[in-house]
């Protein structure tokens, strides 16, 4: 059973991956999305370039697909160029990391069926916390964007694992945000992997910006290497 996956770099996008392969499915393609705007109501906007690093970790074939990033018009733009590839000649499965947006889920389902694929999305409905912890003993990831009043711009660069994801958490309960930041109050970027053939990502430079009246901030990377 041969897939493709929709992939941003992300926690979340890798951990599907590496819950699909346990259920037995061949993940060989990764989609990789880069949006114009950091706007985006489905694709992650920041670091996503370097999502390419994940793909030769892993030892899979990867096509990076450009979109505005307008909501609406980017499930379009995504959708006609995937058209293009014919996934459908050797692949079953679509994979996606949504766990609980209704509104990602039913535009990849879209997508998917498009496509002649089937939709799977081995992370959808889980308990947040528990896959958060889940997630941290088998990855470790930088927090690369901050989207969210109250969430301490302390944790923008940081790589989370399995030694202070708790304290993270706490953070989070304390200010009412989902742990997996599933409606985009954080974005994340895998640094190391089980999954990955390698020691993982080595961030060599980056930059902070933080937008202290709007409650975000962002870990630009600006370069890296495996």
């Amino acid at each position: 059973m041969r897939a493709a996956a929709l992939y941003t770099g992300g926690k979340d996008s890798h951990y599907a991956i590496v819950e699909a392969l346990r259920n037995g499915v061949s993940v060989e393609l990764l989609i990789i999305v880069v949006p114009a705007s950091s706007s985006s109501w489905m694709f992650h906007a920041i670091n996503v370039e370097f999502a390419k690093l994940h793909a030769d970790l892993i030892g899979v074939d990867k096509v990076v697909i450009r979109s505005s990033g307008v909501k609406e018009i980017e499930v379009s733009e995504v959708l006609s160029q995937l058209r293009k590839l014919d996934l459908r000649l050797k692949y079953r499965y679509l994979i996606s990391g949504a766990v609980a947006s209704k509104y990602q889920k039913e535009r990849v389902d879209l997508i998917a069926r498009e496509l002649g694929l089937e939709h799977v999305t081995p992370l959808w409905g889980r308990d947040q916390r528990i896959l958060l912890l889940e997630e941290t003993r088998y990855l470790s990831f930088m927090i690369t964007a901050i989207q969210a009043y109250g969430l301490s711009m302390r944790w923008l660069g940081t790589v989370i694992n399995e030694g202070n994801v708790e304290e993270f958490l706490r953070d989070l309960e304390k200010h009412s945000i989902s742990p997996v930041g599933e409606g985009g109050e954080f974005e994340t970027y895998v640094i190391t992997s089980k999954l990955f053939k390698g020691r993982g990502v080595y961030v060599e430079s980056a930059e902070l910006v933080k937008y202290p009246l709007h409650g975000s901030g962002y870990y630009v990377i600006k370069s890296a290497r495996t």
